[in-house]
């Protein structure tokens, strides 16, 4: 009976760094019988299609019938092994988890769930909240997060419903028996950059050394007066944006060129550590008794009791405002230079050639002409020549403006 393993996130807990693995090993996987069915986006819109999420300026219709067709390519598959990692997954209900697994029958369904200490799944999700164009400040969302009265709970309610371990191996254990659920650490800062590959590989079951030396791929992380700029420009910008154009325009763009423009990165504030590690401490005392097959240490999960000094997350000083936006600027206007490159390639294409120089001197001596009338006429009320001007060229072109 073949294995599907589906690697359902959870959200914040390297899930980039290992879609970006099986993507880039696709080819070597296949040869060794594994299959990343479609590729991420495929991946994703099949999650899309079993939850009924649409994300804005997503093209109409392009979610329907992607599980099905998802599932299709499973079963065509021939080998022993396939691996589906998508963290939307996490958000399934049990009865949708159940509708998943049925859809896979005549497969044994394995489910993957990674988990990540509290200290930086806080810190990491209000900095995804921001770049996904947010506009909470710091102090705000962790109150939220830790119930406080008086927070405002839409970002409590989001982040526990995102990062619940516990209700997520509830609801994929009423689709899988629980044997079959293995959990994922993430490493503590300082382990091997692959050491959180090596833990997959085996919860997977992907070949020995997978994914050989293929270059790890990540998330680039913001510091704080980067963050601040973009939470800003989220305020300035509004609800202008639907979430595609706005992951484009930061996510996909400026975000890689931030980071780095300041040196102060995002760590927990000390004032909130006890809360962290006491609900580690809680959270692993649980997972212990239910005795989940785990890759890597559940000591993972408590962070450490040593938090950085520093000011708060959202205490930035003008100068590093100022070198936060003028990085900003600068990726905004390399991204601008790339899209108007584009912009010509794509003209060349449906055009079928550029212009040539003389084509391009006549237009803009035209262009130049043009300019120059709709200027006289703009300024003819304040200058009496320019006003002449005018009216004896409206009557030498305009016969009807005579009567």
């Amino acid at each position: 009976m073949p294995d599907v393993f589906l690697h359902v996130g959870l959200y914040k807990t390297g899930t980039t760094t290992i879609q970006g693995a099986l993507a880039a090993t696709a080819e070597q996987l296949a040869a060794a019988g594994v299959l990343f069915p479609g590729g991420h986006r495929a991946q994703r819109l099949a999650a899309y299609d079993l939850l009924g999420q649409r994300v804005g300026g997503e093209q109409r219709g392009e979610a329907a019938g992607a599980l099905g067709r998802l599932v299709d390519l499973v079963a065509a598959h021939d080998g022993p092994t396939v691996v589906v990692s998508e963290e939307e997954l996490s958000l399934a209900r049990p009865r949708q988890a159940r509708r998943l697994v049925r859809a896979l029958a005549g497969h044994r369904v394995h489910v993957v769930i990674g988990a990540r200490d509290m200290a930086r799944t806080v810190v990491s999700a209000w900095q995804q909240t921001i770049v996904n164009g947010g506009s909470t400040a710091w102090a705000d969302f962790v109150a939220s997060v830790r119930g406080q009265e008086g927070a405002p709970p839409s970002e409590g309610v989001s982040f526990h419903w995102r990062h619940d371990l516990l209700r997520v191996v509830d609801s994929w254990s009423s689709a899988v028996p629980v044997e079959r659920i293995r959990l994922v650490t993430v490493p503590p800062r300082g382990a091997p950059g692959t050491a959180l590959l090596a833990r997959f590989a085996a919860a997977a079951d992907l070949p020995v050394g997978w994914p050989g030396d293929q270059q790890l791929v990540r998330n680039a992380s913001l510091g704080a007066a980067e963050l601040e700029v973009v939470r800003r420009l989220n305020e300035a910008v509004g609800g202008t944006f639907n979430a595609t154009q706005h992951r484009f325009v930061i996510e996909a763009g400026i975000r890689s060129r931030l980071v780095g423009a300041t040196a102060r990165p995002l760590e927990l504030p000390p004032e909130h550590l006890a809360w962290a590690r006491s609900y580690g401490e809680r959270l692993v005392a649980e997972l212990v008794r239910r005795d989940l097959t785990v890759h890597g240490d559940l000591s993972d999960l408590v962070p450490s009791d040593v938090a950085p000094a520093g000011p708060a997350l959202d205490d930035v000083t003008d100068a590093e405002l100022l070198a936060a936006t003028r990085a900003a600027l600068v990726s905004m206007a390399l991204d601008h230079g790339q899209l108007f490159r584009r912009y010509r390639r794509a003209f060349v294409e449906r055009e079928g050639r550029l212009p040539g120089p003389a084509e391009v001197l006549t237009s803009e001596l035209r262009a130049g002409a043009f300019w120059a009338r709709k200027r006289a006429v703009h300024h003819a009320d304040r200058h009496p020549l320019l006003a002449r001007a005018s009216n004896l060229y409206l009557q030498r072109t305009s016969p009807t403006s005579r009567w």
